[in-house]
């Protein structure tokens, strides 16, 4: 038989904040600022928005090679979306309810890809 030992850890008041999302930079996407001032997060693991008073934080942890981002407080609302797809409809959603006051350009990566290399031959 092997002997146990319990530890008990204390919470300060400033760690108690609920922490809506923590995802690695990898998994977390930033929709942008609704005109209602609400900010909407992507999990892109599981393809979750959820929608906040407050900007994600971001943070490097020890020996983490890619930044993470938290997001605390509550959630005023969280959508499961199906598809890919359903985020250009969530988009376009809250433009036509409450719009959009700061969104991140998108950028077509292929696209520039394509345009960098117009004059290249094969």
């Amino acid at each position: 038989m092997s002997a146990t030992t319990t530890s008990h850890e204390t919470i300060s008041d400033g760690q108690q904040d609920d922490i809506v999302l923590e995802q690695s930079g990898s998994y977390y996407g930033y929709l942008g600022k609704d005109g209602e001032g609400f900010h909407h997060h992507v999990d892109e693991a599981t393809n979750t928005v959820y929608v906040t008073p407050d900007r994600a934080e971001r943070f490097l942890p020890e020996n983490a090679g890619v930044y993470w981002f938290r997001v605390r407080g509550e959630a005023d609302h969280i959508e499961e979306l199906e598809r890919d797809e359903d985020r250009d409809r969530w988009i376009a959603y809250v433009d036509s309810v409450r719009g959009w006051t700061d969104r991140p350009v998108h950028i077509d990566v292929t696209e520039i890809f394509a345009k960098m290399h117009e004059g290249d031959r094969q």
